[in-house]
């Protein structure tokens, strides 16, 4: 279906060329959901912008950086990829990496790079929500309509990524090295915290310094070098540019600054804010706190404790919407995270990501002396933690 196989009122123009484009597509060939997503230059996030069989807005609200997520990893590599049935070809802990699996509840999927001159500047993506040996098919059948073009684009539709190593490599070692929950997980909080903090600071304070030296260094050679050798700066500033956000994402990721600096509501903030762009999920913050600092550890605990509630109803609620509530009130502090989602076996539930978030985050709640509650069922999922505000003494090793 190059441009040529397009109606006229899809060659009109502007953006309805795109928008017109995924709905042909999606009649054409019955796929459950069609999108567009788009890039603006190279190193910059893709968004799903175009699109057709949503089943709500909240997969526009995804931001893939290149090598995240489906669209991410297609404009990285510049190969396409082909999964018929997610549930079998990829191991469930590998499910996070694809947020638009979870925005709308996709079971294969085929995702085509879009070029214009050798780059990649947006991916082509079509699903279906249920399995069927003939979804394959549906997916060789538009490769082969499109016949390499879709509208001022190439299509890069050979050379597919191979997963199926890695995804029975990781299977193997899932079974030759089991997570397991351990009751002494206390006691180790304290030094997984310390060295989180050790790392961050070390990639913050070392090694994005260092890359930030030698750009500037780099920037220095535009002024001796050729046209051709100013692009190639250009080019090595902006992949360094790129490692750097990667590294700031990481080490916030390990131990956000904010929170040793501005308190547990503002780092709670702060990465809400992430949660958002990453998996699409709005995510509603009410703060009703009295002051902006507690005890170390219970800002340390109760940051952990919400901080995975909040990417656990992101990732498998399927909810639009994750509501965090935080008061405090003599002496005790209130936290709570709600949505409204599938909810889940709570005496019994399915194994996702690493199977031990639950558990991590009771044991949490026990250092600093907190009661931690969960409900969950069709209605949704409502998590609350009650926490003192003074941590008894001997609790403050558990930074």
């Amino acid at each position: 279906m190059g441009a040529s196989n397009f109606s006229e009122e899809t060659l009109s123009g502007g953006d309805s060329v795109y928008a017109a484009a995924v709905e042909e597509i999606k009649a054409a060939f019955g796929f459950d959901f069609v999108s567009i997503g788009l890039t603006a230059f190279v190193g910059a996030p893709l968004k799903w912008v175009y699109s057709a069989g949503a089943t709500s807005e909240r997969h526009r609200r995804i931001v893939l950086m290149p090598g995240h997520g489906i669209g991410g990893i297609a404009v990285k590599s510049g190969k396409p990829m082909m999964f018929s049935n997610i549930d079998e070809e990829i191991d469930p802990r590998e499910y996070s990496s694809y947020p638009i699996v979870f925005a709308e509840d996709l079971h294969g999927f085929c995702a085509l790079p879009l070029t214009r001159g050798k780059r990649v500047v947006a991916v082509l993506l079509v699903a279906f929500r249920t399995v069927s040996e003939a979804h394959e098919g549906a997916y060789r059948c538009l490769i082969e309509h499109l016949g390499g073009r879709l509208l001022d684009m190439d299509v890069v539709s050979s050379d597919f990524m191979n997963f199926e190593n890695v995804v029975t490599g990781r299977r193997a070692d899932a079974k030759t090295n089991p997570i397991s929950v351990r009751s002494e997980l206390s006691r180790v909080i304290a030094a997984q915290e310390d060295e989180r903090k050790r790392i961050s600071r070390e990639l913050h304070d070392g090694i994005a310094q260092e890359l930030l030296s030698v750009s500037l260094s780099i920037r220095r050679l535009a002024a001796h070098v050729d046209e051709e050798g100013s692009a190639l700066v250009a080019e090595a500033n902006g992949a360094i540019d790129r490692i750097l956000d990667e590294l700031h994402n990481i080490s916030v990721e390990l131990r956000p600054s904010a929170l040793d600096h501005l308190g547990f509501e503002a780092a709670l903030r702060s990465q809400a804010a992430v949660f958002e762009r990453t998996y699409g999920t709005e995510i509603v913050f009410e703060g009703n706190l009295s002051r902006t600092r507690f005890d170390q550890a219970l800002e340390t605990q109760a940051y952990r404790i919400c901080q995975e509630a909040i990417l656990n109803a992101c990732k498998y609620s399927g909810a639009d919407k994750v509501y965090l509530s935080l008061e405090d009130a003599d002496g005790w502090l209130h936290a709570s995270i709600i949505d409204h989602g599938c909810g889940f076996d709570t005496e019994k539930p399915s194994v996702k990501g690493s199977g031990c978030g639950l558990a991590g985050m009771r044991e949490r709640a026990s250092v600093i002396g907190a009661m931690l509650s969960l409900r969950s069922g069709a209605e949704g999922t409502t998590i609350t933690l009650v926490a003192p505000m003074s941590v008894a003494e001997g609790k403050e090793a558990a930074l």
